[in-house]
């Protein structure tokens, strides 16, 4: 029989709430902004295998985050439990990158062109290629001369 364990996290994208997770969840939804969050890469505050602790320890995190106090008994001193940096730089999409940089461009540009902006904008060189074939596979951009792409 499997231990059930309990982490606390908080809401990267709404920064207002904080929820308690069961591991060996893949992804889960915040309870306050519906937002997908991905679970290996939250920052978990606590973990326990016990629930009332669990639930003590979202108490008191949820009050760190409103500025409040909270004097109970019960709850348990807030431990980071893992070594993960406390700000996660959030990945940028890099194919929503690409299209937006076609849209300012009056939706047309020149390959090349297009790559060195998409760099500039922290979008990896190798990955500009495979979203660009993907792009163009898919009907959202396509090649009306060589060397430029434009918006369909």
């Amino acid at each position: 029989m499997m231990i059930q364990k309990y982490a606390v996290i908080a809401c990267p994208k709404c920064r207002a709430h904080a929820q308690i997770i069961e591991y060996g969840t893949v992804i889960t939804k915040c309870q306050n902004c519906s937002a997908a969050l991905k679970i290996k890469k939250l920052r978990l505050f606590y973990s326990s295998n016990i629930l009332k602790k669990a639930i003590s320890a979202r108490t008191q995190l949820q009050a760190q985050i409103h500025g409040q106090s909270v004097e109970f008994g019960s709850v348990p001193e807030m431990e980071f439990v893992d070594d993960r940096p406390s700000i996660i730089k959030p990945k940028k999409n890099a194919q929503k990158i690409i299209l937006d940089l076609l849209r300012s461009a009056d939706g047309a540009l020149e390959i090349e062109i297009l790559r060195m902006q998409a760099l500039d904008n922290d979008v990896d060189a190798d990955r500009f290629d495979k979203i660009l074939e993907g792009l163009l596979r898919t009907g959202d951009v396509y090649s009306p001369t060589v060397g430029y792409v434009r918006l369909v």
